[in-house]
């Protein structure tokens, strides 16, 4: 007998709004749930396979990956789908990300014992809620739910990073900037220390847009300068970058452009 997929796991169709993988979520989890059985391992084997399920599914890009490859060799996938669009340096911080506040989760932990405290099921809920918003580019949707997460816990770079990621789509700069540079104090006081690249370039193209002090805000946020200089010689490196660019674009703009040139070219001389 075949096994079943994960939305026959979860007890919806394929083509389920996130609302009904969510109510059937809450409801397979409570007749596996360990703490209702008297940790059962039958019962907290089940729950393990429901909670990864609602991993992979309520995820856009792990249920997009998921379905092809179910569509393509109608193959049994219970493994969460790879997700390419990871924020964090690695694809395993995502997931924890979502649950954890900073590095305060005991080593080994899991998604499955994770989520049987309730307090955390609801929040990665949430999140994912968010995400599929965002997906749908309701980004007002999305950025409200944020802004409840990141209340709920500050220290969580990916709530204020999807946070930024919505206000950038709105216009709301400041509030995106805001957001993008918690994501990066967070990430720079994490151990190890979190990079960020892709928090990191957004938040230099938006600042780009600001005039020559965005820019120059840019460039003390940006690829940092080689390990092995003081801090001194980074800031001067930084500055001289930012003023050479500063003077070519005066230079360029000094010289007559060649529709101009030409035309003086071509105009006869003149008797005096």
């Amino acid at each position: 007998m075949k096994p079943a997929t994960l939305y026959q796991l979860l007890q919806v169709s394929s083509d389920c709004s996130f609302e009904e993988l969510r109510r059937a979520f809450r409801e397979r989890a409570k007749e596996c749930h360990p703490d209702l059985h008297g940790g059962d391992p039958i019962m907290t084997a089940r729950f393990q396979e429901v909670v990864n399920a609602f991993d992979v599914l309520s995820d856009p890009d792990s249920r997009r990956d998921y379905d092809s490859r179910l569509a393509y060799d109608d193959a049994t996938l219970v493994a969460p789908g790879h997700r390419d669009s990871a924020v964090m340096d690695t694809v395993a911080d995502d997931i924890l990300e979502e649950l954890v506040v900073g590095n305060d989760a005991p080593r080994n932990t899991t998604l499955q014992n994770l989520m049987l405290d309730l307090e955390r099921t609801e929040r990665f809920i949430m999140f994912r809620q968010a995400r599929n918003l965002f997906e749908q580019s309701a980004w007002n949707l999305c950025l409200k739910i944020c802004e409840k997460l990141v209340d709920l816990s500050p220290g969580n770079i990916l709530y204020h990073y999807y946070l930024a990621e919505s206000a950038n789509r709105l216009g709301h700069n400041r509030k995106a900037l805001r957001h993008y540079k918690l994501c990066l104090d967070l990430g720079r006081n994490r151990s190890p220390q979190q990079r960020l690249a892709r928090v990191r370039r957004h938040y230099r193209r938006l600042q780009q847009k600001r005039g020559w002090f965005g820019k120059f805000l840019a460039w003390m946020m940006g690829d940092d300068p080689p390990e092995n200089l003081s801090e001194e010689d980074k800031s001067r490196l930084i500055l001289e970058e930012i003023f050479a660019s500063a003077d070519k674009k005066h230079r360029q703009k000094s010289l007559p452009s060649k529709h101009a040139r030409h035309k003086h070219l071509l105009r006869p001389p003149t008797d005096e």
